[in-house]
């Protein structure tokens, strides 16, 4: 079987339209999500520093057309609590977003706050995934907000009926940051040593590969010709690697970007990838999706 083609194409910065009183553009965009039950892409923004409890983090609702609502969710406004919004996930009406110490919950039609999660000596939650029961996972990226490591690496589980313990812990995890669930347990980019691994759900953990280059921000799962894959963002590469189901690793062509938590609309064949420096977030159309990334700006 001949290699599919992998490159990704027309990439555009997406600048959607706001409310007239609203000038259009992101606050420091960190992870992006589709939810695909009302077609919408989630964009959450730190709004700041990195671990700063200021009060000010939002998420945005984005259509795929390019209309968007900046401040969908915003702290300070409608009992909302959210500082420095990253990583978010979707299930059972729920919205899971993770806070620097705090996974909070909102509910996934109208945005209202639907209570918290701390995570005990937590300095920088991550990215957000739920496993088939319904546990929601967490990583603690183990950093503080200038990207010196604090030993906190770690993968969190919150149980269906709100019992926390770490799933995997240690500075061996290499600061987890990005986090797929599957049925046979969790896919994990590292930050610190590039590595893409596997932690089962009793928390054994196999290395799977190590990208060229470190600094992986974000991770999907993706099937094409090839198989199963996943696609992780580097930001030390400034690009884009795709792994295969058994550990090979592959830089995807494409201009540079220093993309961060991406995330997939696998209907239209997009990547969705914020860049969190330029205050954007960009589409790229995957190798054999009909429809092009022609956004309006």
């Amino acid at each position: 079987m001949n290699a599919p083609r992998r490159a990704l194409v027309a990439v555009g910065a997406l600048l959607a339209a706001c409310a007239p009183d609203e000038p259009p553009g992101f606050d420091g965009p960190w992870s992006a999500l589709h939810d695909p039950v009302v077609d919408v892409y989630l964009v959450s923004n730190v709004n700041g520093d990195l671990l700063a409890k200021d009060g000010n983090g939002s998420i945005a609702r984005v259509r795929p057309d390019g209309g968007m609502e900046r401040r969908w969710i915003h702290g300070g406004a409608g009992g909302v609590t959210l500082h420095a919004p990253k990583g978010m996930a979707l299930h059972a009406g729920v919205l899971h977003v993770a806070d620097i110490d705090v996974v909070r919950r909102f509910d996934a039609a109208s945005g209202a706050p639907r209570g918290e999660t701390a995570i005990p000596g937590a300095g920088f939650l991550d990215d957000v995934a739920v496993g088939p029961d319904g546990s929601v996972y967490v990583s603690d990226r183990g950093c503080d907000g200038a990207f010196v490591a604090t030993g906190t690496d770690a993968v969190w589980r919150i149980a269906p009926d709100g019992a926390v313990a770490p799933l995997a812990k240690g500075v061996a995890l290499g600061q987890p940051s990005a986090l797929v669930a599957r049925p046979q347990g969790l896919y994990v980019a590292s930050w610190r040593d590039g590595t893409f691994a596997q932690i089962d759900y009793r928390g054994v953990r196999t290395e799977l590969a190590t990208a060229p280059t470190s600094l992986l921000a974000g991770l999907v799962r993706v099937e094409d010709a090839a198989g199963a894959g996943w696609i992780a963002a580097s930001r030390a590469g400034k690009c884009l690697y795709r792994f295969d189901a058994k550990g090979g690793v592959q830089r995807l062509p494409g201009a540079p970007i220093e993309a961060g938590d991406l995330a997939i609309d696998a209907a239209r064949g997009r990547l969705l990838l914020p860049v969190f420096a330029a205050d954007r977030l960009e589409i790229a159309t995957l190798p054999g999706a009909a429809t092009g990334a022609a956004v309006p700006r």
